[in-house]
Parts: structure tokens; C-alpha cells; sequence
């Protein structure tokens, strides 16, 4: 009609997961609701984003219907979130409602092709209420604060975590895995339990509506459940530092991150926890310790003066001091489990021709390979993939093979020789059974919850420090940390001994000062070259080696610094005060559908 206004609306696809684009309407349409959309000639369903700013000035297609006629089904802290952790991980909003979005609400063609022809209701999203409106949250609410609880002790935690439950607000409390979140939901008293939902791994769409409706009061959930729709008037995050809290999915951000993010936006109070918090919430919250680590029980071994044991068919060593063996002895007579951490798998962490020189490489990826089961076996250190060890060198066609670096497979065959009066478990071992010295990498810390050892060895703990990462010493301090603390009550006593050289020697010295000492010192470094928290490092991971070239030459055209490790299979960094720059020019490649191999992988890190 002649004279009407039309409205330019931007709106994200997530079932293509593509950039944002405009469409015109006669309506102003309230951002969040769900719209019909024509793209390439065929209709899908959309979100409206706001008012687009876009400059473009041809002809714009028309928005062909709406489907939530009463209320937005993506209620507006949800909404902000997705727009806002699109921009920052260079992803877009679609993306993400792709990611937390229950599938049956995306639809696809045949079934919005109906809908366009009817006035029926798509899966009753009109229906949908929310049981508090953004206007009257922020009438019940003061305005965003934030609280710390960084005690060592778990059960201490735990009692906070019920005793906040207990007052009357919506809550949302995060975990860095769902087994977590399920055991403290099942530990809750059973008035606290009906009022609260475990936010399921995989997404339900009548779980999404129950929670929009206000059905839950409380939300008990993974990382991926800050998403939820309860318009939380407070959110937990417990063990914030966890590494855990990255999305394995973009957009590959921190859930802590989007905590923070959604409890300003809704005024709501941010209460992050742990054993230690993080770098970032250690600079902007400046918490204090008040509980350190005995010296007594903090054990450092200089390597240097060790009983290096020797492996038949292995090149190199495991260190094993006197003072290791006593500690172990020691602590075994008192009827206390042992655990010894190397963090090697297999039975050598590569394997290679005795005569050239040439390592055996994955079949799949061309990864390294490990050996595992004697050497007969070949696992690769990236994909997984289970290999034969070969009859000969495919590059010399000699017939025999050694391995490098000996790992836990290795460990355990020497530890068997010297065990008659105790028994020898790794950590895959059925916990019930463990009593006796535990072989481990570092994932078996997880079994200090359950059986709360007497004493954990690092064996060696420079294997973690040579890691060519810009956050090694910070994950490898932390580890020592919670190998000190995890699944100890206060009345119990531990023990961690520490092998190292020289130059791991200071990392584990802060055991005994604490992590304020530590992020004290850590910060100084992290401070002058502009590392996070001061500052971004994005990873791009790509599979193909071209585009990785392509991308290379891209920022180098920028005038951007890359740092490239020289190995095609671990991705590119680029360290960054702002975000705009990196972005411009990774634009080409993230605008692609993001299922596409072409499009790389982005990870930004601010911590």
C-alpha cells in the first residue's frame, strides 16, 4: 500500500546458521519472536533481533508471517546473551539459538511451508507465558552485585549452595559437568527438589516451556545450562576456574563469562565459587585467601638426585627418588590409598624406526602415535585411532621399532616387580577396589572426591610445565592446588610430594604460599605483554590446510601478529587488546555455514 512505513527488521536463521539478515515488516516486531522467513526460496523460521542498522538500500524481502502473536519465545536476557556471545566468540546470534534452542522450535521447511498457509500456532509458542515480565524483575530486584565463596573445602561450599537455595529466588546454579550438577541435586533436601529442575543434557522443548512458564524455581544445571529461560533473580557458578565452563560448541566461550554477562543484564546478584577462583574474577573481585596449605605437608623433590628407571625398548625415564618410595610406603602402611600422577599415557608417548629415525604416523589425521599393549597397539594422540604396529617402516622397510618417553603403561610394569605387600590400580579401575597406590594421569584427581588418598605424587610435574600455552603454569598451579584439597574434610590430613627439575621447582613452591601469592606473581608477566585477563588470545583451529594458510596471509596483510606453533594440527593464536580487528578479518571465513569444514574453529579466551 501506497505511503505505508515498513519497519527493516535484522533476524538470524539458526537452522542454516547464517549471518543476520534484513527483512521488511508493517509491524514493529518485538525482538525474540519467531518469524517465517523466505530464504533461497524456501521458508524457515527466524528470530527477530531488533531494528537492523543496515545500510543496504535494494529491495528487501518481506517477512512472511510471526509466529508468537502474545509473547517472544526467546524471553529478552536470552536474547541479549545470544547476540552478545555470537559477537564475541564470531559466531552469530544464530548460531548460538541453534546451540541452546530446543530443535522442535527451529522447524523446517515442509512444516513452516503448512504454517505459512494456516493461522495455527506453532507448537503453541503464543501460549507461552512467562511468569514475571523483565519490568517486574527489575522492580523485585537491587542491582547486579557479586559475592565470593572461595573456600578449599567442598561440604563447606555445598552447605553455602543449600542455604542460598533456602531464600526465596529464582536460582540458577552451574556445575562444571552435568554428573556434578545431578549429585548435588540429588544430595538437596527433598522440599528444594521440587522446586528445582536438573537442566537435562539433551534439550527438551517441553523443559524449555515448563522453566519460560515459571513451573521450576530453581535451575540445577552443566555449563551449557546457563541458557536456560528462568530469568534468574541470582546465579551460582561453582568451581568458576574449571576450564570445564568452555562450551564445547560455539560459540566457544566461557559459561562463567555468560553469567556475568546475563546477571547484569537482569540485575541480578553473581555469586562465583571454588577451591580458587580465576585470574579474571581475582583482578576484577580481588578475593582473599584464608586458608593455606601446611608446609608440612608440601613435599618438593628435586629430580636431579633420582633413581632413573630404565624400560626395555623405551627411550628415556621416570624419575623415582628415595624420598617418593618412602612416602608411599609410609603412607600404605597406614591403610591410605596412593596416587602417582604422570601425565603419559600408554606405554610410550611415541614410537619410531630405530634405523631412520621416522615416527610411525596416524593412518586417519597423520598424528603421532603412542604405543600401548607391549608396542603392539598404536594409538594417535588426536583422533583416537587404534592402529597395528606395522611389520616394517613404510619410509626404510626396517622391521624394528622403539618407543620414546615412557608413560603410565610402562610405569606400572616396573611398580608390579616391587608390590607384594600392596596392590597396583590405574584409574580406570573400579573405584570400590582401589586400596593401594593408583597409577594416574591427571584425570585420576577426580578420584580424590571418592577415596581421599593419603598422598598424591606429581612424578613429574614438568611434563604439565612444557605445555606451549600461554596459561600452562596458571592450569598447572591449580592442579596442584586442588590435588592438595579435592574430597578432603577438615578433621583429615594429606600429603602432596612433587617431582620436578629446578625450573618447575618455583610453580610448585607456591603450593605452600597459597594463590594469592601466586596470581600475584603470575599477573606481573601476564600484565606486560598483554595477556588475558589484559587482554585476548583467539585460537582458530582449521582442517584444512589451505584455508589455514589463506588465514595466515590474511593477518599478515593486516599487520596482525600470529603466533603459529609450525604444526598444521594445532591451531593458530593471536593475542589482542580488541576484538574488532581479529574479527574483520576472519569475517569471510565465519560467515560460512558453520557445519562446513572450510569454517574454522574460533575460541576466544579472556582468561
Amino acid at each position: 500500500m501506497s505511503g505505508t512505513i515498513l519497519f527493516r527488521l535484522e533476524v538470524c536463521i539458526p537452522e542454516m546458521s547464517l549471518n543476520n539478515l534484513t527483512y521488511s515488516s508493517p509491524v514493529n516486531i518485538t525482538p525474540g519472536t519467531r518469524v517465517i522467513v523466505d530464504v533461497r526460496k524456501s521458508l524457515h523460521v527466524g528470530f527477530v533481533l531488533g531494528e537492523s542498522v543496515s545500510d543496504f538500500n535494494g529491495k528487501i524481502k518481506p517477512v512472511e508471517g510471526i509466529i508468537d502473536d502474545d509473547e517472544p519465545f526467546v524471553p529478552p536476557d536470552i536474547l541479549d546473551l545470544a547476540i552478545w556471545s555470537g559477537k564475541v566468540s564470531m559466531c552469530g546470534a544464530g548460531t548460538v539459538l541453534k546451540l541452546i534452542l530446543p530443535h522442535q522450535v527451529i522447524g523446517n521447511e515442509e512444516f513452516t511451508t503448512l504454517l505459512s498457509k494456516s493461522n495455527q500456532k506453532f507448537l503453541g509458542g503464543s501460549n507461552i507465558q512467562c511468569e514475571y515480565s523483565c519490568e517486574e524483575i527489575s522492580k523485585v530486584q537491587s542491582e547486579f552485585h557479586e559475592v565470593n565463596n572461595f573456600s578449599p573445602f567442598d561440604f563447606e561450599r555445598g552447605n553455602f549452595f543449600v542455604s542460598e537455595l533456602e531464600k526465596p529466588e529464582r536460582t540458577l546454579i552451574l556445575f562444571p559437568n552435568h554428573a556434578l550438577a545431578k549429585n548435588f541435586y540429588s544430595n538437596l533436601p527433598e522440599h528444594l527438589q521440587h522446586e528445582a529442575l536438573l537442566w537435562p543434557a539433551v534439550k527438551r522443548c517441553w523443559e524449555w516451556q515448563d522453566v519460560y512458564k515459571g513451573k521450576y524455581r530453581i535451575v540445577i544445571a552443566s555449563p551449557s545450562g546457563i541458557f536456560a529461560p528462568l530469568s534468574p533473580q541470582k546465579i551460582i557458578v561453582e568451581d568458576e576456574a574449571s576450564q570445564s565452563y568452555i562450551l564445547k560448541h560455539s560459540p566457544r566461550i566461557s559459561a562463567r563469562s555468560l553469567a556475568g554477562r546475563r546477571a547484569q543484564f537482569l540485575n541480578a546478584e553473581l555469586i562465583t565459587a571454588g577451591r580458587m577462583p580465576s585470574l579474571k574474577t581475582f583482578v576484577r573481585a580481588k578475593p582473599e585467601q584464608k586458608i593455606i596449605p601446611e608446609r608440612k605437608n608440601i613435599i618438593l623433590v628435586d629430580i636431579k638426585y633420582s633413581r632413573k628407571e630404565k624400560f626395555d625398548g623405551i627411550d628415556g625415564k621416570i624419575p623415582l627418588t628415595f624420598s617418593l618410595i618412602k612416602h608411599t610406603l609410609k603412607t600404605l602402611a597406614q591403610k591410605r590409598n596412593v596416587i602417582w600422577i604422570l601425565n603419559r599415557k600408554g606405554e610410550s608417548a611415541e614410537v619410531f624406526c630405530e634405523k631412520c629415525g621416522q615416527s610411525i604416523k596416524c593412518g586417519k589425521c597423520g598424528g603421532i602415535m603412542r604405543g600401548e599393549t607391549d608396542g603392539k597397539i598404536l594409538c594417535c594422540k588426536f583422533c583416537g585411532h587404534l592402529q597395528e604396529l606395522p611389520e616394517e617402516c613404510d619410509f626404510c622397510g626396517h622391521k624394528f621399532f622403539k618407543g620414546k618417553r615412557p608413560g603410565i603403561e610402562a610405569l606400572s610394569k616396573v611398580v608390579s616387580r616391587y608390590s607384594n605387600d600392596f596392590h597396583v590400580y590405574d584409574e580406570s579401575s573400579k573405584v570400590s577396589q582401589m586400596k593401594g597406590l593408583i597409577l594416574s594421569t591427571h584425570k585420576g584427581l577426580e578420584l580424590c572426591e571418592k577415596i581421599n588418598p593419603g598422598l598424591v605424587a606429581w612424578l613429574d610435574l614438568d611434563l604439565d610445565l612444557w605445555r606451549p600455552e600461554y596459561n600452562t603454569r596458571y592450569n598447572v598451579f591449580r592442579m596442584l592446588y586442588n590435588s592438595y584439597y579435592m574430597g578432603r574434610m577438615k578433621n583429615s590430613d594429606r600429603k602432596v610430594l612433587v617431582q620436578a627439575r629446578p625450573s618447575g621447582m618455583k610453580t610448585a613452591s607456591f603450593l605452600s604460599q597459597g594463590w594469592q601469592k601466586f596470581f600475584e606473581d603470575e599477573l606481573k608477566a601476564r600484565r606486560e605483554y598483554l595477556l588475558p585477563p589484559y587482554g585476548y588470545i583467539v585460537e582458530i583451529k582449521c582442517e584444512r590446510e589451505n584455508i589455514r594458510e589463506k588465514i595466515l596471509d590474511d593477518f599478515m596483510n593486516a599487520g596482525i601478529f600470529v603466533m603459529d606453533p609450525g604444526d598444521k594440527e594445532l591451531p593458530l593464536y593471536v593475542n589482542t587488546v580488541t576484538l574488532e580487528a581479529v574479527r574483520k578479518v576472519l569475517e569471510p571465513y565465519i560467515s560460512i555455514r558453520i557445519n562446513s569444514k572450510i569454517s574454522p574453529k574460533i575460541t576466544v579466551r579472556s582468561e
